[in-house]
């Protein structure tokens, strides 16, 4: 699974990433630490180089990307996998022009997907009422019906 972390712009420095990433996931001495610049957000994420995560980072900056032209206020940009046959829910979540949460999480399953969803909308205390659910690829599309009970829309990208 990708180990990274998201730092405002200002408290970023190449030679601080690894000291940064290290304070919230486990690196190894002989792993190579990397960074994205966000500057749609002017954040920076970083991550441990590993074999697939350069390929998921651009998955996620597209993600993040994606949260900054959609036009309604709050905003959850989300990625389903469960192809694999682990599962991994991306999630973006914005509110305003403010970029609140970038996380993944292993979701077996579209029940446990959503409950991510809705802990980290808890989290950030917003209503689900007020809030338009992006996904980024295929949805199932029993998911997309529950999410619909809950959002003001549920749209794909």
């Amino acid at each position: 699974m990708l180990r990274y972390t998201l730092v405002p712009e200002d408290f970023f420095s190449p030679d601080a990433a690894r000291g940064l990433l290290s304070r919230v996931v486990k690196v190894g001495d002989q792993e190579v630490v990397k960074y994205k610049e966000l500057p749609q957000y002017k954040a920076v994420l970083l991550y441990v180089c590993t074999p697939g995560a350069e390929d998921a980072v651009v998955r996620i900056a597209s993600m993040v990307a994606a949260a900054a032209e959609a036009g309604k206020y709050n905003r959850v940009v989300v990625r389903y996998d469960a192809s694999d046959g682990a599962g991994r829910l991306d999630l973006v979540l914005v509110a305003g022009p403010r970029l609140l949460l970038v996380n993944s999480f292993s979701a077996p399953d579209s029940v446990t997907a959503e409950y991510y969803i809705f802990a980290a909308l808890k989290q950030f205390q917003i209503n689900p009422e007020l809030t338009v659910v992006y996904f980024c690829g295929e949805a199932p599309f029993s998911m997309k019906e529950d999410l619909f009970r809950y959002f003001s829309a549920v749209e794909s990208l």
